[in-house]
């Protein structure tokens, strides 16, 4: 794998979007334009923005769509939110593309969206408004989560690699994780949680490491780790018991066969004089 995942891009450097990518690419920019053109132009009520953020009471009750919505539909009142996503979508996952295939890639946005959710559902759930409020709001949404974890995934699979932060200043895998996983650091100190609320972005990051941070993935490392532990302690107890059924049996094993050794008095015949076998 070369050390940059993008010189086999042609001479402009940019990267070339497979269809994953680019079909995540329109549906982030197609609902943020819609909400942004129809809430400040047209009018259109932000209870229906509201309608796809994630909540948690509102998810517990059955609009379960929102775990899935909420990851889409970014802040309509301003650009560069969406623009953050859209960039991390197009520069972290077109290599992961390339490289997991289309399948895999699908299925680790799809996790991504979901699970982020539902670690901001459960901490609603049970955890006080006072103490979740200074976490997370009453509604969140937002695709960073999503790019956090995409980002991460990135540099595990191209620790070699580099990109250049702001077009010019070059960041390495390692430095690239420290940023993500130290700036959500900073909203916390101010009380002022991201959109996607606090534990939604780490959620994000947790889950980038676990499905995507290598291949097999960290958690599918985990799952036939813990089934080859499961297989080995079944042998080991199947082992034991045979020999404890072995010990109470009456039945003895007689070793059989003429002997051919001269010394043996006996020629190979038993007690009777039969041979043995």
């Amino acid at each position: 794998m070369p050390s940059n995942p993008w010189e086999r891009e042609p001479s402009s450097g940019l990267p070339r979007p497979g269809k994953v990518v680019m079909a995540a690419l329109c549906l982030v920019f197609g609902l943020w334009l819609s909400f942004a053109v129809g809430m400040n132009w047209a009018g259109v009520s932000p209870e229906v923005f509201a309608l796809f953020c994630g909540n948690a009471a509102l998810i517990t009750h059955g609009q379960v769509w929102r775990l899935a919505s909420a990851p889409l539909v970014q802040d309509p009142s301003g650009f560069w939110p969406v623009f953050g996503v859209l960039v991390s979508l197009y520069f972290f996952a077109t290599p992961l593309e390339q490289q997991w295939g289309r399948k895999r890639l699908i299925g680790f946005l799809c996790a991504l969206c979901v699970v982020p959710g539902l670690i901001e559902t459960l901490f609603g759930s049970f955890v006080p408004p006072s103490i979740a409020h200074s976490f997370s709001g009453a509604y969140w949404f937002g695709g960073l989560a999503v790019a956090s974890g995409v980002t991460i995934a990135w540099a595990m699979n191209f620790r070699g690699g580099s990109v250049r932060l702001y077009g010019v200043l070059p960041v390495s895998p390692r430095m690239l994780i420290g940023i993500v996983v130290l700036s959500p650091l900073l909203s916390l100190v101010f009380r002022t949680p991201p959109s996607e609320g606090f534990l939604g972005l780490y959620s994000g990051m947790v889950t980038g490491f676990l499905l995507g941070g290598g291949t097999p993935s960290p958690l599918r490392r985990y799952w036939l780790n813990f089934r080859l532990n499961r297989l080995d302690a079944e042998v080991r107890r199947e082992s034991q018991a045979r020999k404890q059924r072995v010990g109470r049996s009456p039945l003895k094993v007689i070793e059989g066969g003429r002997k051919t050794d001269p010394r043996d008095g006996d020629g190979g015949r038993g007690p009777d004089g039969r041979w043995l076998n």
